[in-house]
């Protein structure tokens, strides 16, 4: 025997609490779709517009993370268009592109398998794309994902982009009944800043995902950890536990989906023949660092840069992040920066900037009296510090621009 076969029997699983661990993956897609009959109904009525001769130029489908903002509407409009002859729709994921040629090159290969080479540009790409969508049905959904990844492009104009696409010499030309469903987080209406020429031709149609409630993510976990453990293994008040929990904190089901798969691993580890409370409590913690993170790393460049600013004063005897801090005190650490003129920030670029993230539940203000030195506004944030510092390194790898304006 190797050393590998005592390493593979000591890590195997013996009496495991699972059944089917993958009904946990959060990746996988559920056979039914619940707790969203509302935005359901919204997107159904949207679609049968078409048998009125009318669907929305756009439509913004948008919600915190984990809200079922993508499954549900690919499903729906997936349904729709299996009934209807007359009807397309085509999916578009844009989170690895970074241009605006990239994103509009996705849509391309959605739409016809190809991609063009740089040098046709981005007018090569269009003109592509509606030679392509004249052979498309009389009405199409184009819905594009992760759309607030491409809008810092410096070297095409976004308002262009979204112009060209809503109303393009190409496509009036062409004739092309196209309706583009954009789908994002929170955070599209803070990111996104585009001209009136866009404004005039958006569409004001949008659907909203809430977070899930408790009885919302009740309905979504209980088929999965009715499969993923094995009878007795997942006691009710554990699960009830656990969703509760799970909705306080975040209304994420994909995050939920992990805690329940994490404390059943925990289980597994100590030898429990049952997960607890504590397994889920354990893994709370460390599922709420994941989430805080995740969020951070979707933030605009400036905002993530004034979080920096915000968790970037230490105390000279402890070394601990100082909390709270004031204005004054974020915009003198950002001005520290090694910043081209053009990522200057004003007091008033940041107070706006706090307003925002304090909308968001990432930083919390308050007036604080001074006697004669006046009123000041303290501000913290509302998880650990440190974490901001945890997002620096995998912010950094993603945005091409954050080394140029990185905080000393």
């Amino acid at each position: 025997m190797s050393k590998y076969d005592d390493l593979f029997d000591e890590t195997a699983p013996g009496d495991s609490v699972f059944a089917d661990k993958a009904a946990l993956d959060p990746l996988a897609a559920p056979a039914d779709i619940v707790a969203r009959d509302t935005q359901e109904r919204q997107l159904a009525g949207l679609l049968n517009g078409v048998h009125e001769g009318y669907l929305p130029s756009t439509v913004s489908i948008y919600g915190p993370p984990g809200t079922g903002k993508t499954l549900t509407t690919r499903r729906v409009c997936r349904e729709f268009a299996a009934r209807i002859d007359e009807f397309a729709v085509e999916y578009v994921n844009l989170k690895e592109c970074t241009t605006l040629f990239s994103a509009a090159n996705e849509i391309l290969f959605a739409l016809t398998g190809e991609k063009l080479g740089a040098y046709e540009g981005l007018d090569g790409v269009f003109d592509a794309l509606w030679d392509a969508l004249e052979g498309y049905p009389a009405w199409t959904v184009l819905l594009l994902d992760e759309i607030d990844r491409i809008l810092q492009d410096s070297n095409y104009d976004p308002s262009d982009f979204f112009y060209r696409l809503l109303r393009g010499e190409g496509r009036l030309q062409r004739d092309i009944n196209l309706s583009v469903w954009v789908i994002s987080n929170e955070l599209l209406e803070v990111d996104l800043r585009v001209d009136s020429r866009v404004n005039s031709v958006l569409s004001n149609e949008s659907v909203f995902f809430p977070p899930y409630d408790r009885a919302g993510l009740r309905a979504v976990l209980a088929p999965r950890v009715d499969r993923a453990f094995r009878d007795g293994a997942l006691p009710d008040a554990v699960f009830a536990h656990g969703v509760s929990a799970a909705a306080r904190q975040w209304g994420d089901a994909r995050k939920a989906v992990t805690l329940f798969r994490q404390a059943g691993e925990t289980a597994v580890d100590r030898g429990l023949d049952a997960v607890t409370r504590a397994c889920l409590d354990e893994n709370l913690a460390a599922t709420e660092r994941e989430a805080v993170i995740e969020k951070l790393l979707q933030l605009p460049l400036n905002h993530f840069r004034v979080l920096v600013g915000i968790t970037g004063w230490s105390d000279g005897e402890s070394g601990t992040i100082k909390q709270p801090v004031t204005t004054g005190e974020i915009t003198d650490r950002l001005t520290r920066a090694r910043v081209p003129a053009e990522f200057h920030l004003g007091a008033r670029a940041v107070r706006d900037i706090v307003t925002d993230l304090e909308t968001m539940g990432l930083v919390e203000t308050w007036i604080e009296s001074r006697g004669r030195d006046g009123r000041v506004k303290q501000i913290e944030t509302t998880f650990e510090p440190q974490w901001v510092r945890e997002a620096i390194d995998p912010y950094a790898e993603q945005s091409a621009e954050f080394d140029d304006v990185l905080v000393d």
